[in-house]
Order: C-alpha cells, then sequence, then structure tokens
C-alpha cells in the first residue's frame, strides 16, 4: 500500500463522516478495527461505527487543519464544532491495510465530553488493543 493510497483511504473516511455519509465512511473500517480513544470502549467496528453516527451528526463544523500520511498510516488534525460541548480539536492517528482503517487513535480534550455525560463510565479507563505490526 503506497502512501497515496493511504492518504486517499484516510481522507475518504474523514470527507464521508464530516460529510454526513456515516456509511460509507463505516464501510473503510476493517472488521477487526482497534480503536484508542481517551473516553468510552469500542470492541469493533460496528460499534465504533454507530458511535461515530452518534456523536458525528451532533457536529455542526468540522475544520480539517493538517492531514500527512506515510506508508500505511495517516493523521488527521481538525476541529468540530459541538453544539452544548464547543469546539473540540481531535487528532487522530490511523493505520491503513489494503484499503481499510484497522486501527484508529485519537487525541482530545476530555473535560467538555465528561460534564456533557458524553462517556460512559468515568471511572474505567479506555481499552488498549495492541495492533499488529506489518
Amino acid at each position: 500500500m503506497t502512501t497515496q493510497d493511504t492518504a486517499a483511504t484516510v481522507r475518504a473516511y474523514y470527507d464521508a463522516w464530516t460529510g454526513g455519509d456515516f456509511g460509507r465512511a463505516a464501510a473503510l473500517l476493517a472488521p477487526g478495527l482497534a480503536v484508542e480513544v481517551p473516553v468510552n470502549e469500542y470492541p469493533d467496528a460496528a460499534s465504533f461505527a454507530a458511535a461515530l453516527q452518534s456523536f458525528g451528526s451532533l457536529a455542526t463544523r468540522a475544520e480539517l487543519l493538517a492531514a500527512m500520511s506515510a506508508g500505511q498510516e495517516g493523521m488527521l488534525l481538525y476541529d468540530m464544532d459541538v453544539p452544548g460541548l464547543g469546539t473540540l480539536r481531535v487528532a487522530e492517528h490511523l493505520t491503513v491495510d489494503d484499503g481499510q482503517i484497522t486501527r484508529i487513535r485519537q487525541i482530545h480534550d476530555t473535560a467538555a465530553l465528561r460534564a456533557a455525560g458524553f462517556v460512559g463510565d468515568a471511572a474505567r479507563p479506555a481499552v488498549h488493543r495492541p495492533h499488529p505490526r506489518r
């Protein structure tokens, strides 16, 4: 997989969910998707896709600030506006294999999400599932 292929897949994913095409975004997620996020747990692609649609549909604006890729890895930095939360800055690291996203790592401030009740169990940390290196 080339860097250009990775960049195209990562950008297609971002464009799909920010454009409200959550089915297209979900189709780019590998069935064995590994997710590392600072809040909540997503054991598989279906659970993450459901959360993406639920939370992503609340966003009134998303602005891509930076996108880069190398080999099978891509990164996005974007701001998204969510009513009641304000602007959230999100950094995402994605791994792509054969046109599908196999791992997503997100970094963002969780204070507003916790205060608004978007976090399932604040006492339970997110689970880290190692992703095999290729």
